[in-house]
């Protein structure tokens, strides 16, 4: 096997994501630091499991969703009064663009069919289905371009960020968030994790993968910052956090049944011993928000 974006040999194996329709092998390549899961499904598959999104499947309040309600504050403190361009990659139905100030101009890329019927009639302007077919008239067009858990759906995400960064005006900003496999429920759980329960999920990245990728693409990292995929009040962090730690003794076995067993004695965990997976911890801060800004010449 080689890394899908570099084709460096040197992969560390973490684990099998034994969920979806066929068992697959995590690998975390030492030369570029992509996380990626082999096989995936082919480009056609993964095309038809988007096209057929509910519209309902990833329609948050801001208010809950950390990444969009931080992106936003950023775009506002670069506006300052402007009316900014955005175009956000894999928009859906367009949630976040709506919340955006009235008199920006809401631009998005999204293939699922229902979802680009409520994003237009929320005034936002469809130009593509997919990333790769944007049309080469919007190269530089954009102010700042969002991508929010886009880059785990992509065999290679750096090659997502170079041709994303070719629609940014000069001085854009470009705004992702996605899972950052360096955080501990990561490094905790492996192949196990939630992330990889759903088998469009085939790549993760971490700082330095994203700086890389970024410098080959024009772009520096100019912020990273650790969130949770949504907000969510301290108990149930706490809980959530238990949750792992359960699953990261059940998995190694061994010595470590005898703090699985009081852990699973807890009122609040007894019912985990008779779950099959990890539940989805979405609440524990293992995502990031990165901001990438073209290189100043």
């Amino acid at each position: 096997m080689s890394c899908r974006h570099c084709g460096s040999g040197q992969l560390e194996r973490l684990g099998i994501c034994a969920f979806g329709e066929r068992d697959s092998t995590l690998l975390r390549c030492r030369q570029c630091d992509l996380t990626q899961r082999q096989p995936i499904p082919d480009e056609t598959a993964l095309a038809a499991m988007y096209a057929d999104t509910s519209p309902d499947a990833m329609d948050y309040a801001i208010a809950e969703h950390p990444a969009w309600s931080d992106a936003r504050s950023l775009l506002g403190a670069r506006a300052v009064g402007a009316a900014l361009r955005v175009l956000d990659i894999g928009c859906h139905t367009g949630a976040f663009l709506a919340a955006l100030p009235g008199h920006w101009r809401r631009f998005g890329i999204e293939s699922a069919t229902a979802a680009c019927a409520v994003a237009r009639s929320r005034q936002v302007e469809i130009i593509a289905p997919r990333l790769q077919s944007v049309d080469a008239d919007w190269c530089g067009q954009f102010d700042a371009v969002t991508a929010f858990d886009v880059l785990e759906h992509l065999p290679d995400p750096a090659l997502a960020l170079r041709s994303a960064a070719r629609l940014l005006k000069p001085g854009g900003v470009m705004i992702v968030s996605t899972g950052d496999i360096d955080r501990w429920t990561f490094r905790a759980l492996r192949g196990a994790h939630w992330y990889w329960q759903t088998e469009q999920h085939i790549s993760a990245v971490s700082r330095r993968f994203l700086a890389l990728a970024g410098r080959d693409s024009g772009l520096v990292l100019s912020q990273f910052r650790t969130i949770a995929h949504r907000r969510a009040p301290l108990g149930l962090r706490l809980h959530e956090a238990m949750q792992v730690c359960y699953w990261y003794c059940r998995l190694r076995r061994g010595v470590w049944r005898a703090p699985q067993r009081l852990l699973q004695a807890l009122p609040t965990l007894r019912h985990l011993r008779h779950a099959q997976l990890p539940a989805w911890t979405m609440t524990l801060k293992d995502h990031c928000l990165a901001v990438l800004e073209p290189v100043s010449r």
